[in-house]
């Protein structure tokens, strides 16, 4: 499976069971304890693969974080010729203008840090790439519309 196959997915499946399973992830129920009206939520991650995740109040797999590490242990993902892990901003930028490729872009300074970004947007869901000191530091997969 894909990381982007994985999205849209239910918490207990048979994939993330077992993936689950092998990391000894717990999974973490986020409510609305100030009564904000904001949906629950399901978060876990598994640092050894540089993955968070993120699942609506139905248990669906909504976002993906994914932060670049060097993977040492059991990998259960297949490379993906569809999603590209750009170095920089600039070679994302122009393979989303070679390809013709719907994209927003900016930046923004978050806790004294500055941050490049681009998203690429999609029917059924969003990859945003953001990039600190000119270096790839994270890679978010998202449902549209979620």
């Amino acid at each position: 499976m894909t990381h982007l196959e994985l999205l849209g997915s239910e918490l207990k499946s048979d994939f993330l069971n077992d993936l689950f399973e092998t990391y000894d992830v717990q999974v973490v129920y986020e409510y609305d304890r100030t009564h904000e009206g904001i949906a629950d939520e399901y978060q876990a991650e598994i640092p050894d693969l540089g993955l968070q995740f993120v699942f609506d109040k139905h248990q669906m797999l909504k976002t993906l974080f994914m932060t670049p590490v060097e993977v040492t242990t059991f990998n259960p993902f297949e490379a993906d010729p569809s999603m590209h892990k750009f170095s920089t901003k600039a070679e994302a930028v122009r393979y989303a203008r070679d390809n013709g490729l719907k994209t927003a872009e900016g930046t923004a300074e978050f806790m004294g840090e500055q941050k490049d970004w681009i998203r690429f947007e999609g029917a059924t869901h969003s990859m945003h790439y953001e990039y600190v000191d000119a270096k790839l530091r994270m890679i978010t997969l998202q449902m549209t519309n979620a």
